[in-house]
Order: structure tokens, then C-alpha cells, then sequence
């Protein structure tokens, strides 16, 4: 892996660089679990947020033909950033905050899995006001209706890993946002609706890891653009 990393980037201290070589390639794969590591030997105390639930270790991959298993399970279609992870990096495991579920156990975290095939309500078009009006109903249900309204606002979203308490990271696998990850409170309050970080899966993954090597604050991550003053000014 190492050897992949130093005909990459010359050496090891250049490791929070971006990838610039052919996506989603082997020697992508071999950059990120690299990144992982050098996260890893950084906080060696394991005294950010998460680290002592994930280790900075990563599963084994799965298969493709468990890829499509999944799939077909549930009638969707994963972002490819995402398969490439799962294939070629890891299948959960070390990642922002307690790190990622293990695709297997994906079902466990939603509490709606029959919902991932449906139209996404978490998109570009859900406004404030859409959002509040829902959740006012939400309260205001019955039973039946709960269940409803739960299945339409959990529609194309995919818990993927916590943040702890009620705050869950959603993978968009439909919609506007496909690829994407947003957070959300399950506390469902009607005054704050999900959070869009307008980042793709591996943008979000890389990211996290670069700013721990960078010496950056992760505390908020994704809530909060981090970086560098004079790197942020540039951008």
C-alpha cells in the first residue's frame, strides 16, 4: 500500500494531499486506506470524537454480487462512490464521527428500510415551510399515519453511520441529492429540518481524514467548512 502511496505523492508527509490520479481506481483505494492510517497514527490516543468506537480500522470489502444482493433486496441502485468503497476500501468501519455501518447491518439503522426506494422528500425542493408542516403533522398523527409520513420522509435516504444521541449521517440514494451526504435529528423538530453538506460520499470520507492530518478541528465536521484560513480564502 505504502509503495502505491510513495509513486503517488513522494512521500509520506504529502498524504493529505488530494487524490489526483484516475478515480475510483486501485490506486484510489490504496489512497484512502492510506489517509485511514495516517489518521490513525496521528491521534494515537484516540482522543477524537469516534475514534475509540471505529480504531481507524476498516472491514474487509465485500463482493460485487453482494452489491447487487443488497440492491435487489431493496430496489435501488447505490451511489458509485459508495460500491467502490464497500468493493475496493471497505465494507464499514473507521470513517467521520463512530465511523460506518457494515452494509449488512444497514437495515438495523433504518428504521424504514422499505421506504429506500421511494421518491426522496429530502431533496433540493424541501423548503422550510414544507418541512414544518410535515413535521406538525407528524405530531398531530395517529398510528397509521405516522407510519405514513415516516415512509415518505425516509424515502431515498440511507443511515450509514451516527453522529451518537439522535443525530444520524444519511447517504442519498435517490433524488436531487443522490450521492450525497446530509445529516438529520430524529428529534424531528419542525423549526430544523436535515442538513445538505453538499458533499459526495468520498469527498465527505476523504475530507474528515485530511483535516485530522492537516492538525484541524473535526469537532463539527460537515456542519462547518474547515480548513485553513488563507486555503479557505483561496477556495
Amino acid at each position: 500500500m505504502l509503495n502505491i502511496f510513495r509513486k503517488l505523492y513522494k512521500g509520506k508527509k504529502y498524504i493529505f494531499e488530494k487524490f489526483t490520479g484516475e478515480r475510483m481506481s486501485l490506486e484510489h483505494a490504496e489512497y484512502i486506506k492510506a489517509l485511514v492510517k495516517k489518521a490513525g497514527g496521528i491521534d494515537k490516543k484516540r482522543e477524537i470524537f469516534g475514534s475509540s468506537k471505529h480504531q481507524y480500522l476498516l472491514n474487509p470489502v465485500v463482493t460485487i454480487d453482494e452489491v447487487h444482493k443488497f440492491e435487489s433486496q431493496y430496489n435501488i441502485k447505490l451511489p458509485e462512490e459508495y460500491t467502490f468503497f464497500l468493493t475496493m476500501v471497505g465494507n464499514g468501519g473507521a470513517g467521520p464521527y463512530y465511523g460506518l455501518y457494515v452494509l449488512e447491518d444497514i437495515y438495523k439503522y433504518n428504521e424504514y428500510p422499505e421506504a429506500l426506494s421511494n421518491q426522496a422528500f429530502i431533496n433540493n425542493e424541501l423548503t422550510k415551510g414544507l418541512w414544518k408542516s410535515t413535521m406538525d403533522k407528524l405530531k398531530e398523527s395517529d398510528d397509521e399515519e405516522y407510519d405514513e409520513i415516516m415512509k415518505r420522509v425516509n424515502g431515498g435516504l440511507m443511515v450509514i453511520g451516527t453522529q451518537g444521541c439522535t443525530y444520524d449521517n444519511l447517504l442519498m440514494v435517490n433524488g436531487s441529492q443522490k450521492g450525497k451526504i446530509v445529516y438529520i435529528d430524529w428529534n424531528l423538530d419542525p423549526e430544523y429540518g436535515p442538513y445538505f453538506t453538499h458533499m459526495t460520499f468520498l469527498e465527505w470520507y476523504e475530507n474528515y481524514f485530511r483535516e485530522i492530518i492537516s492538525g484541524n478541528s473535526v469537532k463539527s465536521y460537515g456542519y462547518i467548512r474547515l480548513g485553513k484560513e488563507e486555503e479557505l480564502i483561496n477556495e
